[in-house]
């Protein structure tokens, strides 16, 4: 049988008090809601107090305070709460607040240009930034323009296209993917928010398929594209998700705000690759020790001050195959630093305890790694560097449909480019062809030559 569609639980009393707030405009516009942008179906555009527009708590630009707030400091389930409706303009208030002072220049220059999308009954769909802009100009300066937004309103309780929830969330995605340098999504709010469309009962493909990004690919690249998006947007949420858990600190994805790279490059770089038997073996790492290496990678994305080995904790990821490589027993000794500090409630205090103890230990280890490290990069013979030059010059960003989407302004650079790798190429395959037949005339003639055009 059939899912019964879970519709939007409409307030029909508010419904019918927005209603009689309504005023005629005049206007039409065609919004991206079931079909209606393919059948190009207008809807009337009104303008309406904007104390009757209601900021959406699960509005994806916000998402990531908002699962943090929820988690840590309490409920915004009661969207109708005026506590609730502060908490959530101010968290659109701090987020990107250069784009949110440009915002009100074009409102306060142009007007409100585009309209918003609510329910009827008044929760903001689209323009929940607008809302907070506006309240703000009109704080400042009280001007009557101030004092109204401008909307589509979607069907009512009454009306047989009434929206499910799902019809509201793949709304919000079209108009995500449709944004066009408006105040964008992060990436993390953008795969917070994906993930909960996902667990609402959404198939990711469905999600990615509105955005031209993925909507011209032939099904087979579409297949590829929706994997890369997951390994390198949702995987990473898991991993993060996984860390607040480990620390105590479930759900605060706040606090890793300006971690989100780093949890990419652990996801890319390492974590993906651990059930890789190949891999493991290539790093002499057993199946057992695998969860160490995640847990090591943990506890150096905790550490206080890693400014001695290098600033970016990101850029720590990327060197932790060569670590295991160059001392294993080094790198997982820092595994297997525990959380002393269970007992401590606070969650800065015992991130600070934590790094008092072991923060200066980590470093001595990464100093240790990094040193070793090095000196078997230098160590690398000739063969190791051309099987590097041949997996880059192999790579995807190279493939055919990557290259014929390259600006042309950058195509005669890039014949310059390869045209010098192949001379390079020519050189090397002559030098190993003499140096293999011994014949030392026409290898020291060759290097001879090449030096002089070296010069």
């Amino acid at each position: 049988m059939p899912q019964t569609p879970s519709f939007y639980k409409i307030d029909k009393v508010t419904e019918d008090n927005i209603q009689s707030k309504l005023i005629e405009t005049g206007e039409v516009d065609i919004i991206d809601y079931k079909n209606w942008k393919t059948i190009q179906k207008k809807s009337p555009v009104y303008k309406i107090p904007i104390e009757y527009c209601l900021y959406r708590r699960d509005n994806g630009r916000i998402m990531t305070e908002v699962l943090s707030y929820s988690i840590m400091s309490g409920s915004l389930e009661d969207q109708n709460d005026d506590e609730v409706q502060k908490i959530i303009s101010q968290f659109l208030s701090e987020k990107d607040k250069e784009k949110n002072k440009e915002l009100k220049s074009y409102l306060k220059k142009d007007g409100q240009t585009d309209p918003a999308i609510i329910t009827s009954d008044g929760l903001l769909i689209n323009g929940n930034r607008r809302k907070m802009a506006l309240e703000s100009l009109y704080q400042s300066d009280p001007k009557e323009e101030y004092k109204y937004l401008k909307v589509v309103v979607l069907p009512g309780s009454k009306d047989p296209e009434r929206p499910t929830l799902r019809d509201i969330a793949l709304l919000e995605n079209r108009l995500q993917f449709q944004e066009m340098g408006k105040s964008d999504y992060t990436a993390m709010d953008k795969a917070l928010k994906i993930i909960q469309n996902v667990d609402s009962g959404i198939p990711l493909p469905e999600l990615l398929k509105d955005s031209a990004e993925f909507s011209e690919k032939s099904p087979k690249d579409f297949d590829k594209a929706v994997a890369k998006f997951k390994q390198e947007n949702l995987e990473p949420i898991k991993l993060m998700s996984e860390y607040l858990a480990i620390n105590k600190i479930k759900g605060d994805y706040s606090s890793l705000r300006e971690k989100w790279t780093t949890f990419q490059e652990l996801n890319t770089r390492v974590v993906s690759k651990l059930n890789d038997p190949k891999t493991l073996a290539t790093h002499k790492i057993n199946g057992n020790e695998t969860g160490l290496v995640q847990t090591a990678a943990f506890n150096i994305i905790k550490m206080r001050d890693h400014s001695a080995i290098n600033v970016r904790t990101h850029k720590l990821m990327n060197d932790i195959f060569k670590w295991i490589d160059a001392d294993k027993k080094e790198f997982l000794k820092i595994g297997r630093i525990e959380d002393d500090f269970q007992d401590i409630k606070d969650p800065k205090e015992r991130f600070s305890k934590w790094n008092d103890k072991h923060n200066d230990n980590i470093v001595k280890s990464l100093k240790k790694l990094k040193g070793l490290a090095d000196r078997i990069k230098d160590q690398q013979d000739p063969l190791t560097r051309l099987e590097e030059a041949l997996q880059k010059l192999n790579h995807e960003d190279l493939d055919y449909k990557q290259v014929i989407q390259m600006p042309k302004s950058d195509i005669e650079e890039a014949r310059r480019l390869a045209n010098s790798a192949q001379t390079q190429a020519t050189y090397l395959t002559d030098m190993f062809y003499y140096i293999e037949k011994g014949d030392e005339f026409k290898l020291e003639a060759l290097v001879k030559e090449y030096k002089k055009r070296q010069n």
